[in-house]
């Protein structure tokens, strides 16, 4: 009995660019020695699974969207970006609700992103 490993998406196996198609997770809060907290916003490139990471002092949307300028400023703009919708954890799902995703989706659209939600929990 042998089992077949399921097929991988296409986003996963097709030659492209590093960070061309990414998955955007956050990590945190970090507490800082002056009683500040940072969070680290975490670009995994899909098919070479490279990380990039940018600081962000707030969940706000602004502070997002700076980080996402950050990233395509240092490793060019994504084709794709995959996100959880920020209900990656429930300890953190508070916080990172409080995202403007209307405002982010409105900011991405003008470069031709696309943004593609996965369901809470699912692997991408």
């Amino acid at each position: 009995m042998s089992s077949e490993p399921t097929p991988l998406p296409p986003d996963r196996v097709t030659d492209c660019a590093p960070f061309e198609i990414v998955g955007i997770d956050l990590a945190g809060p970090l507490c800082l020695k002056n009683e500040g907290k940072v969070w680290i916003v975490l670009f995994t490139c899909a098919v070479y699974r490279s990380i990039h990471l940018e600081l962000v002092n707030s969940l706000s949307s602004d502070a997002f969207l700076l980080a996402l300028r950050r990233f395509n400023a240092r490793r060019g703009r994504p084709r794709t970006i995959y996100c959880d919708n920020g209900t990656n954890s429930r300890g953190a799902s508070n916080d990172l609700s409080k995202l403007n995703w209307s405002k982010i989706l409105k900011e991405i659209r003008t470069p031709k992103i696309f943004w593609k939600f996965i369901p809470p929990t699912s692997a991408w």
